[in-house]
């Protein structure tokens, strides 16, 4: 039994750093669902409607809220007095989400996205007004695959 010692040794190293069929370390997955559910906003942008209504302090404004599901997140829009939500699906990359938004290039236009593998903006969707009008338009799609 001695002589085989380092080789069992070796073996149960291996067995606990096992990669699954996408050449990831199993170890180091990201659960489905949230252990804790964050109240505040996970991420959030605003700014003033220009109106020539000075009675209201009117705004255009996208939050988004954590969900029980990890890679899922409540997006809460707002335009004015209408206030509408959308759902934003984040693809599973190996590592904790963070959704982003940022301004986008027309005035009350908002661009959802999220963090890449470095550090890099992805974006998703474009919430904006046009012609009075809130939209929300998908940008671009993301699929995980796994090697085989």
């Amino acid at each position: 039994m001695k002589k085989y010692w380092p080789l069992l040794l070796v073996f149960a190293m291996l067995s606990c750093n096992k990669q699954t069929d996408s050449g990831e370390d199993e170890s180091n997955t990201i659960s489905e669902t949230r252990e804790k559910v964050k109240t505040e906003a996970a991420a959030s942008y605003s700014e003033p409607v220009a109106d020539k209504d000075k009675l209201n302090n009117w705004k255009f404004a996208v939050e988004a809220f954590e969900t029980p599901m990890t890679f899922k997140y409540l997006l809460k829009i707002q335009y004015k007095e209408l206030r509408v939500e959308d759902t934003l699906y984040i693809p599973n990359l190996g590592i904790q989400p963070v959704v982003e938004l940022k301004k986008g290039a027309e005035d009350l236009s908002c661009i959802i996205g999220f963090k890449g593998k470095e550090n890099e903006f992805k974006e998703y969707k474009k919430v904006m007004v046009e012609d009075g009008e809130l939209k929300i338009t998908p940008l671009k799609s993301y699929r995980m695959t796994t090697k085989k």
